[in-house]
Parts: structure tokens; C-alpha cells; sequence
């Protein structure tokens, strides 16, 4: 989590004198040396402030002193687990990465270029129009969806999804649970909805599955019902940590940003293959233009998920440095976001360009597979790639769900990639239900919000349209298009903020899981809440 060499801790814990003491002293000799004011200091703060806790009955302490959490190394006085100088991993990954990238920009020039030259041959070597659309004079101010009142509309719809992702970041955490409870129950009347919408118009397939759907998570309701007050508490911890550092919230934006531009690169580059190779007097795509689009396609997902786990990754050092410097003799870094995101692109690049290359090279296959099956000219193989394509769907789930507590693991502790994933297994395998539950009630509200302000987005470009009424849309022939992109960056939105707490969510669940004590030495308020909720997170996982 940090590059620097701390010194060792000179005091042993003492505990505050007009308490009595939540576990036996003896069993802190290991632990950082606190002050008083410092074990006052909590994860996150609430609407109303820290709160005494009382000490717990009927609930087993932690064994601090068993390995492999609780112990602390006595060069740098951080846990035994945690690596403070990291080392560089999964080079060759990063090395592949280069490659690759290198190959598509050398591609992107070629097939630019040929984009410049068919541009220069429909419109003259001069630069001036050769043919000119019926119905447009020249001179004419109409310029379609970017023109002045397009743009107007689309930057209504990205103020509005700014407004309601800092509104319901605010509420997310003065009321976690009752948002929780909110949107669980809205996630119910909306697949019921769909379900009854569907078998209405006689749709019966998706109509059943939409059934099927709000009929489980009714279900799952009354099962997960006893795990809202631990989620609770990790909602309201998690947005009270990333109020204190916005910065987090900042690079989340500039991923998505980034990944927007790249996007359009790779659409650029596609269009310029298929003018380079694409011949409409052959009935089939010739081979060479089939291979160059699925390296393109293996190249756009390989980029994608590095950008995205690079956030990821830096998000969760982050968290992690709070969880363990933070109420520590050592304290928290001036800047931790930039340190983290230092590591996550130098020592951690390599893992993560290992872990996206998995995911990219699923996410091929299944656009090979979606090719065969949308060809249409033999039954049986497009039988088989949709059988493919679903397993391979099942593969990919599964894949970015491990790799996103994996690249936890490298964010913490500075692991290799399968080293993490290996103990990654190790902890769903020890708290996966828990942590499933956790992960479904958390996402869920995310979800639904981004949702709704996509919904919202979409109806402030609408409400826009009907009233200016603009040039470019006088006929109404592009309102489905500016609602659908207003209700994308409305949604988008909403949804960067959330990703920024799921990594936070994320990274907590797996520090506990490896070292609970840390959190009781730094942080003794929010450790008995949790444990309140919890108590079984006072036992770490054995490897």
C-alpha cells in the first residue's frame, strides 16, 4: 500500500482507562501502540457522529495472535501479510499488453488513413462537397445530433446524472438501510412488472424469466432479510471513507472518460478495416477481414478491463491504506489515491494486465460464438455457438467476480495475480454466502439508482426537445437517440460513483478476512458494529 520504510511501533496498546477493555491486554502485545484519542477514531463517519459502543457478551474475541492475522511484523509495525515494498509482477503480461496495443495503433494508422482517402475522393481533393443530400442547401446551419441544440441536450442530460449521483450519494449514506430495503423491493415490482408486461403481449419467454426472476428475489427478501444490518453498516462506512477522499470519485471519471474516447477510436478503426477489405460483390466476409475484426474486438476488451481494473486497483489501495494506517502511530499518506494509483501502474500493471487478459480472451470467444450464431446459415452451428456462447457467459460472470476480490488482493498486498486469485478462492470458499449476500444488497442499490437516473436523464432531454423544439429535430427523427444516449450518461454516472463503493466494499470485506484485529487496533467503534452485526468476522481465514 505504500512504498516508504515505517519504523517500528514504540508503545504497546493501552486501553482507554474509563472502559473496560473489549479483549484481554495480553493478547495486543503485537498491536500498533495507540493513544486514547486514536482508538476514538472510526471508519467513515454517520449523520450523527461516533457513537459509544458497548462492550459484546456471548461472543468469542479474536485470537490475535494466531496466524496468519493479527500478527505484525516488527521491522515496519504493519501486518505480517503486508507487503510495504512490492515487488514487480507478471511482467510478461504487461509485456504482451505493449504488443498488442502496438499492433492495433499500427493498424488504426492504415485504416485511418483509408477512412481520410475515401473522405477526399466523395467529397474532392479541394475539400468541397461533390454531392449534395436533397432537401439541404449549402451554407445550411443543420448539422445534425452535435449541433448547438444537440449539444445543449445532451450536456442537460449529463448535468442531470451529476445531480442525482451526488444526491444519492448523499443519501445512500445518511440512510443505508432503509435505501437498501427501498430498492430491494423496487428491484421485485420491476421484474414483476416486466414479467406481467410481456405475458400480456403473449411473449411467453421472457415474460416466464422475468417471473422467475421477481418470485426469487421475493424469496431471497425473506432469507437475506438478517444480513441488511452488516451491509448497513459496510454502506455507511464505505461512503464515509470516500467523502474524505473525492479524489477516488475523480479518477473513476477520468476512466470512464477514457474508455469513451477509446471506444470511439475502436469503432473508427473497425469502420477502416471493412473499407480496406470489404467487398460487397462477395456474398462472404473475406478471411482476412474476419481475422483483423476479432483482433480488433481482443484488443478493444484487453484495453477495456486494464483500464477499468487499473481504477479498480487504485480505488482499493485506497481503502486499503485507510483500513490499515489510518488511527495507526504511522497515520494515513498525504496523497493516497496518487500512491495508489503510482502502484497500480508500475508494480501491480503486470497482474492486471494477466487478470484482464482472461476475461478479454472470454469475452472474444463469446463475440465469435454471437458471429456464428447471428450468421443464420446452418441451424445446427448456430445451436451450438448459442450453447457456447451461454457457457461461456457463465464462465465470464464467474471470472470477473473472483478477479475483482483478486485484484483486491493486489491492491493490498502487492500479490502476484495467481497467488491472489488462489486466496481469493480460499475466502469464497470460506465466507461465499456472506459475501455473495453482501455483494447482491450493495450492488443492488446502485443498480436501481443509476437506473433511475438514467430514467431521469432521459426524461430532462425529452421534456428539452418538446419545448425548444430544434432545428436539427423539427420532424422528431432524433428524439429516440438523444433520449437513448441521455439515459446512458445518466446511468453511467450513477453507476461510476458506484463502482468507486463496490471496490471500497470489496476491499474491507477482504481485509477483514484476512486481518479483523486491524480493524479493532485502529478502529475499535466501527469494528463492534460490525461484529454486532457479524460476529463471526472476528475470526480470519487459515489459509
Amino acid at each position: 500500500m505504500a512504498n516508504e520504510h515505517y519504523a517500528p511501533p514504540e508503545q504497546t496498546y493501552a486501553p482507554p482507562p474509563q472502559q473496560q477493555p473489549y479483549y484481554n491486554p495480553q493478547q495486543q502485545q503485537h498491536s500498533w501502540g495507540l493513544q486514547p484519542e486514536q482508538q476514538q477514531q472510526y471508519f467513515g463517519t454517520g449523520p450523527a457522529g461516533p457513537t459509544q459502543s458497548q462492550p459484546m457478551t456471548g461472543v468469542m474475541p479474536p485470537s490475535y495472535e494466531t496466524a496468519p492475522y493479527g500478527t505484525v511484523n516488527p521491522e515496519s509495525g504493519l501486518p505480517a501479510k503486508f507487503n510495504p515494498r512490492p515487488k514487480y509482477n507478471d511482467c510478461w503480461a504487461f509485456i504482451l499488453f505493449i504488443a498488442q496495443l502496438a499492433a492495433f495503433v499500427v493498424l488504426s494508422y492504415f485504416a485511418i488513413n483509408k477512412i481520410n482517402q475515401d473522405r477526399n475522393n466523395s467529397y474532392g481533393l479541394d475539400g468541397g462537397y461533390q454531392y449534395q443530400p436533397p432537401g439541404r442547401t449549402p451554407g445550411s446551419q443543420y448539422i445534425g445530433v452535435f449541433s448547438k441544440s444537440g449539444l445543449i441536450t445532451l450536456l442537460i442530460s449529463i448535468l442531470v446524472g451529476a445531480v442525482i449521483a451526488v444526491l444519492y450519494f448523499f443519501l445512500t449514506q445518511s440512510f443505508p438501510r432503509q435505501v437498501i430495503k427501498v430498492t430491494f423491493a423496487l428491484s421485485i415490482i420491476a421484474y414483476l412488472a416486466i414479467a406481467i408486461y410481456y405475458l400480456v403481449q403473449r411473449l411467453w419467454y421472457p415474460g416466464i424469466v422475468g417471473l422467475i426472476f421477481g418470485v426469487l428475489y421475493a424469496f431471497m427478501w425473506v432469507f437475506w432479510r438478517s444480513r441488511i444490518p452488516f451491509a448497513t453498516e459496510m454502506l455507511r462506512a464505505v461512503t464515509g471513507i470516500s467523502r474524505q477522499y473525492p479524489a477516488v470519485f475523480a479518477l473513476a471519471f477520468l476512466g470512464l472518460f477514457i474508455q469513451i474516447v477509446y471506444s470511439v477510436y475502436f469503432i473508427t478503426v473497425i469502420s477502416g478495416c471493412y473499407e480496406m477489405y470489404y467487398d460487397p460483390t462477395q456474398q462472404s466476409t473475406p478471411g482476412k477481414l474476419k481475422a483483423l475484426i476479432v483482433f480488433c474486438f481482443f484488443s478493444f476488451f484487453w484495453v477495456s478491463q486494464v483500464i477499468k481494473n487499473i481504477v479498480h486497483v487504485t480505488v482499493s489501495g485506497v481503502f486499503a491504506t485507510y483500513y490499515f494506517m489510518a488511527g495507526s502511530p504511522q497515520g494515513m499518506s498525504k496523497s493516497p489515491t496518487l500512491a495508489s494509483f503510482k502502484r497500480a501502474c508500475t508494480t501491480s500493471i503486470g497482474s492486471i494486465c494477466f487478470g484482464s487478459l482472461i476475461i478479454a480472451g472470454i469475452q472474444t470467444l463469446r463475440a465469435i460464438a454471437q458471429m456464428f450464431r447471428g450468421d443464420g446459415n446452418d441451424g445446427i452451428l448456430a445451436f451450438l455457438a448459442c450453447l457456447i456462447d451461454c457457457i461461456l457467459g457463465c464462465l465470464q460472470g464467474i471470472a470477473e467476480y473472483v478477479n475483482k476480490y483478486a485484484f483486491t488482493q493486489v491492491a493490498i498486498y502487492g500479490k502476484a495475480f495467481i497467488p491472489a486469485a488462489k486466496d481469493t478462492w480460499t475466502i469464497l470458499k470460506d465466507r461465499g454466502i456472506i459475501q455473495l449476500i453482501n455483494d447482491n444488497l450493495i450492488g443492488n442499490v446502485w443498480t436501481m439508482g443509476a437506473i433511475f437516473a438514467g430514467v431521469l436523464s432521459g426524461l430532462a432531454s425529452y421534456l428539452y426537445l418538446n419545448f425548444a423544439n430544434p432545428v436539427f429535430n423539427s420532424g422528431g427523427q432524433f428524439t429516440y437517440v438523444i433520449v437513448t444516449m441521455a439515459f446512458v450518461m445518466g446511468f453511467q454516472m450513477l453507476f461510476t460513483v458506484g463502482t468507486v463503493i463496490d471496490s471500497g466494499v470489496a476491499t474491507t470485506f477482504v481485509a477483514l478476512a484476512e486481518d479483523p484485529a486491524a480493524l479493532a487496533r485502529t478502529k475499535p467503534e466501527l469494528f463492534e458494529r460490525i461484529r454486532a452485526t457479524w460476529p463471526a468476522v472476528v475470526q480470519g481465514v487459515n489459509y
